[in-house]
């Protein structure tokens, strides 16, 4: 898949999610597969990680901080925002004929530093809201 492509789907699936879920699905072939491996799950097919999504019990918000990536792999860094609440995630794009076969999405909620580091730590400024 070429980088303008790529990068034109990934960034109209996070301009999407959490407004249009139908929309930011078109991301997704009919059989992929969406992991969640903190959780133990596996979500078969695009209808079902559409109907997933839409059904969703919070409001979500999605900014997406990186793209990197190349070929059929794309890694994205962002923020989702649960009813504004801050998770930070990966989440790793397979495609396959120009669509998400695979993705797999890690999350990390925030904490505060501990000060026995302090001396070797700057601030990383938070996502913008």
């Amino acid at each position: 898949m070429n980088e303008a492509a790529a990068r034109e789907l990934i960034g109209d699936h996070f301009s999407w999610g959490g407004r249009d879920e139908a929309r930011a699905s078109r991301i997704y072939a009919d059989d992929a597969v969406l992991e969640f491996p903190q959780g133990g799950e596996r979500i078969r097919g695009k209808a079902n990680i559409q109907a997933m999504r839409t059904a969703y019990p919070a409001s979500l918000d999605f900014e997406n901080r990186q793209t990197i990536g190349g070929g059929d792999v794309w890694v994205n860094q962002y923020t989702i925002r649960y009813d504004g609440r801050p998770s930070h995630v990966v989440g790793i794009m397979e495609f396959r004929d120009g669509l998400v076969v695979r993705e797999t999405i890690y999350f990390s909620d925030s904490w505060e530093p501990p000060e026995w580091r302090a001396e070797w730590v700057e601030p990383i400024a938070p996502p913008a809201s």
